[in-house]
């Protein structure tokens, strides 16, 4: 015959520990993901048909200008 226990039940404060540390890490993970693409330069050459971030398309005579410059 089967001995019927109590469900094994976890405390408290482990939940609660385990939610901070999983808070943490999720925090800690997006800050490094956001200092890595500030950081590590592409590794593929940008496409030629398109301008480079923060510059606008060549005009007609071919000068490029840079866009949100403080003047």
């Amino acid at each position: 015959m089967a001995r019927h226990r109590k469900p094994h039940t976890v405390p408290t404060v482990t939940v609660r520990a385990r939610r901070r540390l999983a808070a943490c890490l999720l925090g800690a993970s997006a800050l490094t993901a956001t200092l890595v693409s500030r950081t590590v330069t592409p590794a593929a050459p940008p496409a030629p048909d398109r301008a480079p971030a923060g510059y606008s398309l060549p005009d007609r005579s071919g000068a490029v200008v840079l866009v949100g410059t403080e003047r």
